[in-house]
């Protein structure tokens, strides 16, 4: 049995609604227009085409109580008693048609909206061969004529290194994405002037992530699969290193490096002369746990909006921003108030989440997150006035 649908259109903008009723032609809807908020008039007892369509799939997977169509955008109030089979069912079935859904809980109801899909861009693959070149050019560069003093050999170690963990932890979004169905590119590595001669490297994410456990998943891959690689090639660095009290102290040490420090030299040095592969390491581990912190669209953002909900994210991400900020008063040193201003000025609105923003996590999800935090955790930097001296 088809449900009662009515098309009303707005005295005052013309807008145009279809909505489950059976109010007769001619009846009025007074201030209930979606776009202005004024009167609408029942114009038409019919159904546009598109909502015939998806509502069809929509009943299929979810029991619809209500909806209305305003434009290309249609919302169904609706029940499951597995909301993640379901969601992931009707994703499946409303996507080659060209749609895509997200299920939202608002006064206590689940809503599901759903939309035409935005074409997605092309990739030109050899943007990116022509960035990773230009990269391993510019690392290669800076180990170079910056860091080893025109040393060859550590010049091509330090890139080396530099390019397989940042390769690494994009491997690891790249997997996840492809696990999740999310349409990704390939990895773009940025060249930069800087002293490293990069300033990291992304994958674009080309369609809406899908549910909260591909969030958390797409957020804690890439600095697990980082630190992964970053810990034997940090270790085996540092057995090529060598302890120097003379030798300037490194501005901070990871607690994981004070760690790797002890099994190689048996105590955590004042000053040491680090090898190209253990100063590679201390960098990766300094931006892990930047990128980890659980705040706005860092990776640790991602890992926290899918734990926490928009607005635990969001109230999260606001006082971490002011708590960097300030703590820029007591710690000179290291420069953490910056990212505290940059999470304040580039994070101030809400993350979008997933499509599927109500499922829980499942239990491998959690296991993900809490890996996540303990990597953040043992890449928190300690203050024992410890700064990179590379020879």
């Amino acid at each position: 049995m088809k449900p009662p649908v009515v098309k009303l259109e707005c005295l005052a903008c013309g807008n145009v609604e279809y909505r489950m009723s059976r109010r007769p032609i001619g009846d009025l809807a007074l201030g209930e227009c979606s776009r202005c908020g004024g009167d609408m008039a029942v114009v038409a007892m019919e159904m546009p085409l598109q909502l015939s369509e998806v509502g069809a799939i929509v009943g299929e997977h979810f029991d619809v109580s209500d909806f209305a169509v305003t434009g290309e955008r249609m919302e169904f109030e609706v029940s499951s008693a597995d909301t993640k089979t379901s969601f992931r069912g009707l994703l499946r079935a409303i996507q080659p048609k060209g749609y895509l859904a997200a299920l939202r809980e608002q006064e206590g109801e689940l809503r599901l909206l759903v939309a035409k899909r935005p074409p997605a861009g092309r990739e030109n693959v050899l943007v990116n061969i022509a960035l990773l070149l230009a990269t391993i050019g510019a690392t290669f560069g800076a180990g170079y004529f910056v860091i080893f003093d025109r040393y060859t050999m550590y010049a091509s170690l330090f890139s080396a290194a530099i390019m397989l963990m940042l390769g690494a932890h994009e491997l690891g979004h790249k997997i996840s994405a492809w696990r999740h169905g999310i349409e990704a590119t390939m990895p773009y590595f940025i060249p930069g002037p800087n002293i490293l001669g990069t300033f990291g490297a992304f994958i674009k994410i080309k369609s809406p992530i899908p549910t909260k456990e591909a969030l958390v998943e797409m957020g804690a891959s890439g600095p697990i699969f980082g630190f992964l690689v970053a810990l034997p090639i940090t270790f085996v660095g540092l057995t090529l290193s060598r302890p120097d009290p003379e030798a300037a102290p490194l501005l901070v040490t990871p607690l994981i490096f004070a760690a790797l420090q002890l099994l190689a030299f048996g105590h955590v040095p004042v000053g040491i002369k680090l090898n190209p592969l253990a100063f590679a390491g201390w960098v990766i581990m300094v931006i892990t746990m930047l990128n980890l912190l659980p705040a706005g669209q860092l990776d640790g953002g991602h890992v926290a909006r899918g734990l926490l909900g928009k607005e635990g994210h969001y109230r999260l991400s606001r006082l971490l921003g002011f708590a960097l900020l300030i703590s820029g008063l007591f710690y000179i040193e290291f420069p953490l108030w910056i990212w505290g201003l940059l999470i304040l000025i580039l994070f101030r609105g809400y993350h979008m989440g997933a499509l599927d923003d109500v499922s829980i996590l499942s239990g491998r999800q959690k296991l993900l997150a809490v890996a996540a935090f303990a990597i953040f955790l043992l890449c928190i930097p300690l203050p024992l006035g410890v700064r990179p001296i590379v020879t």
